[in-house]
């Protein structure tokens, strides 16, 4: 019924009421500078009120929840988005390490170095009896194979270096997916759905970092726990309060060294699973496209270069003669035992180069035949038998590559892929920086703490709370009145 003691309870639910909801203005400005913080809000609602002589009369006001507030879609794009930067930049940096190999600088460029080799063999051809240009025509040569070589290296070390990034990536993401199953166990338990922001809070941010680290689809289950499969949806990462680990195994099938990744959720059943296809963003995804595809393709088609021009020159090079125009059926060129074929072949090349249709690997094997370099003399420069200044063999394997210039096309294709590639993932990741940017934007209208907003909320229930205590006051004088004013 109404009265002064009803009255006090409706002034102390505005005191309690007024006082929470200061508590939650002093925790958005505390965290104003906490990565992830989404400010929150408190909800209130009024008491149920009471029949009394025909009337209803309020029973003051109740807390019914604090929420955070946050735009849950804006939170999913947010994370996919900084995969997908991420991703990128990782696929560009991994390039342009490599890619000053490529650039011409007319000097020590690989055209550069196969056109001297040319050069020196026409130079052969004008004076087939010179030892002083026999011994350059080798010198030049061996200078190309170290061009290519080094090239090659690069390429090698900078696919063992996203190797090492794989490995250690792995275990970044292990402790991540660990510590969101924690949140999300918290989470599926709150004794009321929505009760724990900070909770959510901290999950978000984690999932950001996984995000940035392995591209991931994220949605969440009816007890609001994030559920995480990785951006192609082959494989689970986070399910319930349940993780997967994350683990890299040696696989002799793979060329450099490289290993696999594999995936095993928890139990005494599962087995891992092979997931090194199925990552596309993220460094993961990113060194796992650099390691596997793009830096070998650039490896391959130095392979099939160097392949092409050294099985040409070692096709005319064994139909001529030495200069004691006996010698013949040599090679100018020798190279080791191949190991695995490549994506595809040569194309284009003249029939009769012997040897298998793969060249992985031609690179690391190729060399200057041991026997020519360490007798010069025994380079075929002459067609004819018993002709020792004749020259016709020479001017044959200069115009392998004038014939053409089929050599210098595919070395420059080839370092335009590497830049036009370079350059795209460059734009890609700037393109998708600004995409993320512009929804962190967004996201920051809705969650972010603003200070002036917090600021007018501050004052706005400090009066409430002054008012609520006034009204209590008064009622203290009534109550204070009554008893000692009619008491007497």
């Amino acid at each position: 019924m109404p009265g002064l003691n009803a009255g006090m309870n409706i002034g102390l639910s505005g005191l309690h009421a007024s006082q929470s909801a200061l508590d939650v203005v002093g925790h958005n400005i505390a965290n104003i500078n906490t990565p992830g913080y989404s400010r929150q809000e408190v909800d209130l609602a009024t008491n149920p009120a009471t029949d009394f002589g025909g009337h209803q009369y309020g029973g003051g006001v109740d807390v019914s929840g604090i929420r955070g507030v946050r735009d849950k879609f804006l939170d999913l794009q947010i994370t996919q988005s900084l995969g997908s930067q991420a991703g990128a930049d990782a696929r560009y940096k991994g390039i342009e390490g490599v890619a000053s190999a490529f650039q011409e600088d007319g000097t020590s460029g690989l055209n550069t170095q196969i056109q001297q080799f040319f050069s020196s063999m026409q130079q052969l051809a004008a004076r087939p009896e010179d030892g002083a240009l026999r011994n350059n025509l080798v010198g030049t040569a061996q200078t190309m194979v170290n061009a290519f070589k080094s090239r090659y290296k690069m390429l090698t070390e900078q696919i063992g270096a996203c190797n090492n990034q794989i490995g250690t990536v792995t275990s970044e993401i292990n402790t991540l997916t660990k510590g969101i199953a924690a949140l999300n166990d918290r989470i599926g338990t709150e004794p009321t759905p929505g009760w724990d922001n900070d909770a959510r809070d901290q999950r978000k941010a984690l999932a950001d970092k996984l995000g940035k680290l392995v591209g991931i689809q994220v949605f969440e289950d009816d007890k609001s726990r994030m559920q995480i499969t990785t951006d192609l949806g082959g494989a689970v990462l986070v399910s319930g309060n349940l993780a997967a680990t994350m683990s890299t195994a040696a696989d002799p099938n793979m060329p450099h060294g490289n290993f696999r990744v594999n995936l095993t959720m928890p139990g005494p059943d599962t087995k891992p699973v092979d997931i090194t296809q199925g990552v596309r963003g993220g460094m993961l995804g990113g060194n796992l496209a650099l390691r596997d595809h793009l830096l070998p393709s650039y490896q391959a088609q130095l392979d099939q270069i160097a392949a092409g021009l050294t099985g040409q020159v070692n096709l005319v090079h064994r139909q001529g003669f030495g200069l004691d125009g006996k010698s013949t059926g040599l090679d100018f060129f020798q190279g080791g035992s191949l190991k695995a074929p490549l994506a595809n072949d040569l194309k284009g090349l003249p029939p009769g180069i012997s040897g298998p249709p793969d060249f992985y690997g031609m690179v690391n094997a190729l060399s200057v035949n041991a026997a020519v370099a360490g007798d010069p003399s025994l380079i075929a420069a002459g067609r004819r038998a018993g002709a020792p200044g004749d020259n016709q063999n020479a001017q044959a394997m200069a115009q392998v590559e004038t014939a053409n210039n089929q050599f210098a096309t595919k070395v420059a294709s080839l370092a335009n892929t590497v830049g036009t590639q370079a350059e795209g993932f460059k734009a890609d990741a700037a393109n998708q920086e600004n995409l993320t940017g512009a929804l962190v934007t967004q996201r920051n209208r809705t969650s972010a703490v603003d200070l002036d907003e917090e600021a007018a909320q501050l004052l706005a229930f400090q009066r409430g709370y002054q008012a609520s205590a006034r009204f209590i006051n008064v009622l203290n004088q009534l109550t204070d009145q009554l008893i000692n004013g009619l008491g007497r």
